[in-house]
């Protein structure tokens, strides 16, 4: 009987977190690559891919340090990490998503070189045409704040660093806006209108916050 007890809590336990968490996350077009999952590069055509023969030189992921995974052979030899949370493959494109940065890479790894392109402003918004893309460089230089129109439902936005900032962790505060956070820390969804106030740890002894006036 006391097993069975304990069976059933463990699985109220198991029910109760898979929602918890993945309200952490959101709802993308794109599926991020899993760990253990197999991918393959075609350096010659600069395609990756998530099918191929048996007898290819494939990758796959593994947990890396932190929160960040590895790259290994078939052999398990480590190749390389990309230190970006969110990773997919788009038209045979391998794209990265880095907290730390708020950046989007485009990634190659040719002769053993791991390479990464950030992404414009453009470029983000055709991946994700439901979201708003707020660039770093588009904030006013004097007060540091973006105005934006809400309209009708959820406003989805993505913050894009253009610059050479690096954003090791946010601190988030809001008067009166309702928003949403994620574990990709760039990604907020807005429910109701009001003034958003965000800072990167690095530089909020130095009183940098910047604002987003959502109407």
């Amino acid at each position: 009987m006391k097993k069975f007890v304990l069976f059933l809590l463990f699985i109220l336990f198991f029910i109760i977190l898979i929602p918890a968490y993945a309200e952490k996350m959101p709802n993308l077009r794109y599926k991020n690559i899993k760990n253990k999952e197999k991918v393959f590069y075609n350096q010659d055509s600069d395609v990756w891919q998530t099918k191929f023969n048996k007898n290819d030189n494939y990758f796959y992921k593994t947990k890396g340090f932190g929160d960040f995974y590895d790259y290994v052979d078939k052999d398990g030899n480590f190749l390389f990490s990309t230190n970006c949370e969110y990773e997919f493959i788009k038209d045979g494109k391998f794209i990265g998503y880095s907290n730390r940065d708020l950046k989007f890479y485009y990634i190659t790894y040719i002769n053993g070189e791991l390479l990464k392109h950030p992404l414009s402003k453009e470029e983000v918004e055709n991946l994700f045409p439901n979201y708003k893309v707020l660039s770093i460089s588009e904030f006013s230089d004097k007060t540091n704040s973006y105005k934006i129109k809400k309209h009708i439902g959820d406003l989805n936005i993505i913050i894009l660093n253009d610059t050479d900032k690096v954003f090791d962790s946010f601190s988030y505060t809001s008067g009166n806006a309702v928003f949403e956070q994620y574990d990709l820390k760039g990604f907020l969804s807005v429910s109701k209108s009001g003034m958003i106030q965000f800072a990167p740890k690095g530089e909020n002894p130095n009183g940098v916050w910047y604002m987003i006036l959502v109407r």
